[in-house]
């Protein structure tokens, strides 16, 4: 037995003098000492293979679980950042589309009075002219139907009423009435007020009590002196209507809104009085703007504020227009791209897993096959040598086990 000890020892110093020079030959170094081992001790023999412990893990599953891991946490990054910037751009498309459309429904509104403005402006270059013959004809030519203009006249400079549509009020002293009086002055547009004179001369809006605005320009003679004044009153709930209508087209809820903070107009369906909220204090200062805020309602809207209902000439009424838009919308396409991101992560995992069973077929399987090979040439097993040449790699392998078996 000693010299068999040193016999072997003397082996060793010369394989590990080769291995140096040769890395090639540390796996046969190895193979060889396993059945040196092997054939020493007797308990070994004709038994096989066996491992103590817990089982190792597999390079297959290792990469199976590498792979899904690593989808897991690539997809839940990107899930999570583009949600941010999904959610940053949906608000901004939500707060660009009700300014969009708060400015388009201004601009629409204001170009409605901005006609029956043209109306009466041309209608007072015609009496300052001398050419005011046909004046009653003309005045109900511009209240038509009555829809849009309820009445219009023009009184004396001692504010008597000289000519109306349909001879209404004619002949009635005005001359207390806030629209003439501003009138003389110069161009003048009336907020909404109840009818007095005219309460009981024209049919009511289905019982609800008429109610006007004004516009109101001087007739001035050749030296510029007003001579009389021209006024319209237009109903109240054509403007109702049009801005109600137009809302409704557009998807938003509008609230038209005086200088002092009341609210002239609500698409909501509901009765304000006032309103005190970020938007309606901005309002009342002439300064547009907009953002996120919660309502009355308790709900969240994006709204915006349009500082003041202009267009060319137009007189100003002191209004102020606010649009809000319903911020649930947000959510709403938020929950929508989580559920597409679900879909779109499940059928991409399914894809991957395929993808990783194929790699895993075609590339790992064969060294677990060559691994098997190489234990069965470790333990004296006449076995015939796995070959592959699918991977560089695997393929020296199987030729390292060639040569190694053909050596035993």
């Amino acid at each position: 037995m000693l010299k068999s000890g040193r016999a072997a020892a003397l082996r060793c110093d010369c394989k590990t003098s080769a291995i140096q020079h040769h890395p090639k030959a540390l796996l046969t170094f190895i193979l060889e000492l396993r059945l040196m081992a092997k054939f020493s001790n007797p308990k070994m023999v004709n038994k096989p293979h066996q491992t103590t412990g817990r089982t190792p893990l597999t390079l297959a599953r290792a990469i199976y679980g590498f792979v899904l891991v690593g989808a897991f946490v690539a997809t839940l990054a990107v899930a999570t950042l583009v949600r941010d910037r999904v959610e940053a751009f949906n608000e901004d498309a939500l707060a660009t589309a009700v300014a969009t459309r708060a400015a388009g429904l201004e601009l629409a509104f204001a170009r409605g009075l901005h006609e029956e403005w043209e109306n009466i402006r041309q209608l007072a270059e015609t009496l300052a002219a001398g050419s005011g013959e046909d004046l009653p004809s003309q005045l109900a030519f511009a209240v038509g139907d009555g829809e849009k203009v309820s009445w219009a006249g023009y009184a004396a400079i001692d504010g008597t009423v000289l000519a109306a549509s349909n001879g209404l009020l004619e002949g009635v002293d005005v001359g207390q009435r806030e629209w003439f009086q501003r009138g003389l002055e110069g161009p003048f547009a009336g907020d909404v007020h109840e009818a007095v004179l005219l309460a009981s001369l024209l049919p009511d809006n289905d019982g609800e009590p008429l109610r006007f605005l004004d516009l109101a320009t001087p007739v001035r003679n050749a030296n510029g002196d007003a001579i009389g004044v021209l006024g319209f009153h237009l109903n109240f709930a054509w403007a109702q209507d049009f801005i109600t209508e137009q809302a409704a087209a557009l998807d938003i809820h509008a609230f038209l809104m005086s200088q002092d903070g009341s609210v002239v107009i609500a698409t909501d369906g509901r009765d304000y009085a006032t309103l005190n909220l970020q938007s309606t204090r901005r309002a009342s200062a002439g300064m547009a703007g907009g953002g996120l805020e919660r309502w009355p309602d308790g709900q969240t809207y994006f709204t915006n504020v349009v500082p003041q209902v202009a267009y060319e000439d137009l007189p100003s009424f002191g209004w102020r227009l606010i649009a809000r838009i319903d911020g649930d919308a947000v959510e709403t396409t938020n929950q929508a791209f989580s559920t597409a991101v679900l879909l779109s992560t499940g059928m991409f995992g399914v894809f991957l897993i395929l993808l990783t069973a194929l790699f895993v077929q075609i590339f790992i399987r064969p060294f677990d096959e060559i691994s098997k090979n190489a234990i069965r040439v470790a333990d004296g097993e006449d076995v015939y040598p796995y070959e592959s040449r699918r991977t560089a790699e695997l393929a020296r392998l199987s030729a390292a086990l060639a040569r190694l078996q053909g050596r035993s």
